[in-house]
């Protein structure tokens, strides 16, 4: 079983370091779907490239990243429009929508089969392969070393140009991160693990390392889950992060009274 859950759980582990980053200030910022619409303009993006005959992953990495910029470019572009009264996050609903609409359409205009929209909500983390991984931890740590660098412009507000760096890095994340382990689950990770301790910890920081420490056994107790009961292991590790927010509340509000 080791064996078998190895490689999917340092996909987690990765995962969890990088994207519980993105999720504070993503709370912090109201705007939390935008990791879910992001990564739908990946998926998105990955489809347009299978149905033009590219199969080099690289290269379909390329295109999928490329859809998330045109997402970012928007989203960056309307947001003075909408942000005074408070419609940010319905415009990234929107996106996220639009997203959807065009994959389901293309799927369907093609012929592919069903298990395509399957893995772009679930992808294939159960047999993602060590290429890949080593791939993944890589680029997540290139992308670390710039956040360290950047982390100033990102905590304060500093503009449109900050905000589209901010959404850039985003989507080279999801970009990776959606074609190992789906939409759901990189939405999860982004939101669960900083929303179970957002109300215990007030510090950028010790929200972070909480939220690391939630994430990755949330994903270790997830992949255990998915062997034994057949469950598939994105849903199950998302189910398990759900059940420690579902933790963490009962928790403070057993505390308070």
């Amino acid at each position: 079983m080791i064996g078998m859950l190895i490689f999917p759980f340092l996909v987690c582990v990765a995962l969890v370091l990088v994207h519980a980053y993105f999720g504070a200030f993503v709370l912090r910022r109201g705007i939390i779907f935008i990791d879910l619409a992001l990564a739908q303009w990946a998926a998105l993006g990955y489809i347009a490239g299978y149905l033009m005959g590219v199969h080099e992953p690289l290269l379909l990495f390329l295109i999928g990243f490329g859809f998330t910029v045109l997402a970012s470019l928007v989203l960056t572009l309307l947001k003075p429009i909408y942000q005074e009264n408070n419609l940010q996050e319905a415009v990234i609903g929107v996106t996220y929508i639009t997203a959807t609409a065009l994959s389901i359409a293309m799927v369907s205009m093609a012929g592919l089969e069903g298990h395509h929209i399957q893995e772009m909500l679930t992808g294939h983390l159960l047999f993602v392969q060590p290429s890949e991984v080593w791939m993944a931890v890589g680029l997540y740590a290139l992308i670390g070393c710039v956040l360290l660098k950047l982390h100033p412009y990102f905590i304060q507000p500093q503009g449109q140009k900050w905000d589209f760096v901010f959404y850039v890095l985003f989507g080279l994340v999801v970009t990776s991160s959606v074609k190992m382990v789906g939409v759901l689950l990189v939405f999860s990770y982004l939101v669960l693990p900083i929303l179970s301790v957002v109300q215990s910890y007030d510090s950028f920081r010790s929200q972070v390392k909480v939220g690391w420490v939630i994430g990755v056994l949330s994903s270790m107790l997830g992949l255990w889950v998915s062997f034994f009961l057949d469950v598939p292991p994105s849903v199950a590790v998302i189910l398990v992060l759900v059940l420690a927010w579902v933790c963490s509340m009962g928790l403070r509000f057993l505390f308070r009274t």
